[in-house]
């Protein structure tokens, strides 16, 4: 008899362990579940779509336009370069013409 009493007091602390152990477990799931969004539910948040990625046609053209701006923009001030040289070479010989024609 004693042994039973022995077998069938250990059954029940292991339960009882086993209890609290399933207790923790449950607790740890509602936590995890109230912290998750529930799908299904209303949500008053908002997501932004999601942008579709550029293919790589797209990629290419707005290289090529970029490409075209920069020559488009360096082809104008090697314009603007070329006509400032041009103004100074024409003053300096305007100006020895002029000292030139004073010496006379």
């Amino acid at each position: 008899m004693s042994n039973e009493l022995s077998k069938a007091s250990q059954d029940a602390i292991d339960a009882a362990r086993q209890g609290e152990r399933y207790a923790e477990i449950l607790a740890v799931v509602a936590a995890v579940q109230q912290a998750a969004p529930q799908h299904g539910h209303a949500c008053d948040c908002r997501q932004q779509p999601v942008k579709p990625r550029r293919s790589a046609g797209e990629l290419a053209v707005i290289g090529a336009g970029v490409c075209a701006c920069v020559g488009v923009a360096v082809a104008a001030l090697l314009a603007v370069a070329l006509a400032a040289v041009a103004v100074g070479v024409s003053a300096v010989v305007l100006l020895i013409l002029v000292r030139e024609l004073r010496k006379r």
